[in-house]
């Protein structure tokens, strides 16, 4: 590439100061700075950005500037997220449906396509894999079932994040770090060892860095996303907008918050077996929460 030539592309690696970025023709991954102007702007490059990089000497490639974020996360830091792959298995441990919902809820704040996965699906009944399809079978949401052989699965769920970016949530022991090394081309993620002491996952990767699926995806490689405090991104009156199979302006009152008001046509649904009802104790459980936080 000749000097002073501009380039766009995605960072998909920072460490000590330096960016690794792919670019977006030829897909070349050059080794980056950033320009002293963005530090004096305070505006800090980030895994996922997308970014203009120019050449002014043969070899040496600056970040000149970053394209606008669709949304950006803290901790990992990672912006330009599409789509959230929430994993959870079926037993052992046995899924958090609350926490659950409340991952469903973060992503969407974010802007934030959740896609559900249930993995060890050979380690239980077809019971408990129809209980939770009829707990979310009012949702949009994406549910896939599978064990850890399952590759027809997996590479739907491929197919789900192709040309995109992803992230992983959940709990720890679920196989995230099994599934992430599926659905990535050449490159694996570290299983990490469990801490006797914490009885909790450790994460292995001391940097954050996008690997690329099988498909010309991105997944990211902490796979230690957690819900973040609801009651800090929302208000009380916002949280019935996350639960989609909600009804919208049938309530006697508008600002019906669907708890103890008369007229509220989502209790009246809940109570005609047309909503879950523990989609809606999750609601209520999760109402107080805000309010108690904010008041």
């Amino acid at each position: 590439m000749i000097s002073n030539e501009q380039v766009t592309g995605k960072i998909i690696k920072g460490i000590g100061g330096f960016y690794y970025v792919k670019t977006n023709h030829g897909h070349e991954v050059l080794e980056c700075k950033a320009r002293g102007v963005l530090r004096h702007q305070k505006i800090i490059p980030t895994v996922g950005d997308e970014v203009m990089i120019q050449s002014d000497n043969p070899g040496e490639w600056m970040i000149e500037s970053i394209l606008p974020r669709k949304n950006i996360f803290i901790r990992p830091p990672v912006a330009n997220v599409d789509i959230g792959l929430i994993v959870f298995s079926m037993t052992h441990p046995k899924p958090n449906l609350l926490l659950l919902d409340m991952l469903l809820i973060s992503s969407e704040i974010q802007n934030v396509t959740p896609v559900v996965c249930f993995t060890k699906r050979d380690l239980t009944s077809s019971v408990d894999e129809t209980a939770i399809k009829e707990i979310y079978e009012k949702t949009p949401y994406k549910l896939f079932f599978f064990s850890h052989n399952d590759t027809g699965t997996m590479d739907e769920i491929i197919g789900e994040i192709g040309g995109k970016t992803a992230f992983m949530a959940g709990p720890s022991g679920v196989g995230k770090s099994t599934m992430a090394n599926y659905l990535c081309a050449d490159q694996t993620m570290e299983t990490g060892t469990l801490s006797q002491k914490l009885k909790r996952g450790k994460h292995t990767t001391r940097h954050v860095e996008l690997l690329e699926t099988k498909n010309g995806g991105f997944l990211l490689d902490t796979p230690g996303f957690s819900s973040y405090q609801i009651s800090e991104m929302i208000k009380p009156e916002e949280l019935r907008e996350y639960f989609p199979e909600f009804s919208r302006g049938e309530c006697r009152f508008k600002s019906c918050l669907h708890k103890e008001e008369p007229g509220c046509d989502v209790k009246e649904a809940v109570a005609a077996g047309k909503i879950s009802a523990v989609r809606y104790e999750h609601y209520l459980s999760l109402l107080d929460e805000i309010k108690k936080d904010q008041y």
